[in-house]
């Protein structure tokens, strides 16, 4: 027996069997909202549930004679809210929320963790750089199992006008504040530092980073700015990442070290993060 014939031995449904067969006002009416749903934007599709659309697949199968099974939907997300500043989705033992406002009201985000059982999570609004994308800049808790993450990488597909989104555990125990950047006013210092030279920011477009100190402390000065200095130090164990020292003296810093990155406060200073040179040691009980 071939393969032809054993695939037809455990059709359900085959294309013979269907000929000469006129669909039903049901049938016609299912597959008129199968192909609705496949039309609609990427927001309102979050309010279909995984259940209703694979059975939507499976009828559209059965019209067109073979079967579909796909499995990937049982695994996907559910919406459980939705507001013109929040987009909340239910991911196992996360929830994800979707932000859709820019400068959302911190109330209404407290009205929505409220309504997925977060009774007592706090929104603090503080002032960062419009061009920041990091949507949450400080998670207080006193809950030591809470965790939270920014996600990015889904945002604008799986929520129409999403401008940032982050998770976080759904069993928050005890109270908790979420800081929350806003886009500062003009003149306004940032809580959160930015990168010196995104745009509108006072380096805009000038790269500082590799440069010897040297040379980034006359570029600063030329753009009537001052300068401050931190040094990182690299992790003792030499895993990846550095330790901050912070407010750094001038007579510290070698003109020679290199420059590893510029950022701002939008106060007027640039903070250039210096990377010290070989067989430099730091100070004692750093």
């Amino acid at each position: 027996m071939n393969n032809d014939q054993i695939f037809k031995n455990r059709a359900r449904v085959l294309d013979e069997d269907l000929v000469g067969r006129a669909s039903t006002a049901g049938a016609d009416a299912l597959l008129a909202e199968i192909v609705l749903l496949e039309q609609e934007p990427a927001r309102r599709r979050l309010t279909r549930s995984p259940r209703r659309a694979l059975l939507g697949l499976a009828a559209a199968a059965v019209l067109a004679g073979a079967l579909v099974v796909v499995p990937s939907l049982f695994n996907e997300s559910e919406q459980v809210y939705a507001s013109q500043a929040v987009t909340i989705d239910r991911d196992g033992d996360w929830f994800v929320f979707y932000i859709t406002d820019g400068d959302p009201d911190p109330a209404e985000l407290e009205k929505a963790f409220r309504k997925v059982g977060l009774d007592n999570v706090t929104v603090k609004l503080i002032p960062v750089s419009p061009q920041q994308r990091a949507p949450v800049v400080g998670f207080d808790k006193s809950d030591p199992d809470a965790r939270m993450s920014s996600t990015l990488s889904d945002c604008g597909k799986r929520v129409e006008g999403c401008l940032t989104a982050f998770r976080v555990t759904a069993g928050i125990k005890g109270p908790a504040q979420f800081s929350l950047g806003r886009p500062a006013k003009p003149g306004e210092r940032y809580a959160y530092p930015a990168d010196a030279s995104w745009p509108g920011e006072a380096l805009a477009g000038v790269k500082l980073q590799g440069r010897s100190v040297a040379e980034a402390v006359q570029v600063v000065r030329e753009h009537d700015l001052k300068v401050a200095y931190e040094l990182d130090w690299p992790l003792r164990d030499g895993g990846k990442g550095v330790r901050y020292e912070q407010d750094v003296p001038a007579s510290r810093i070698d003109p020679t070290w290199k420059v590893a990155t510029a950022e701002t406060y939008n106060d007027g200073v640039i903070i250039v993060h210096v990377e010290p040179g070989a067989g430099v040691t730091p100070p004692p009980g750093f």
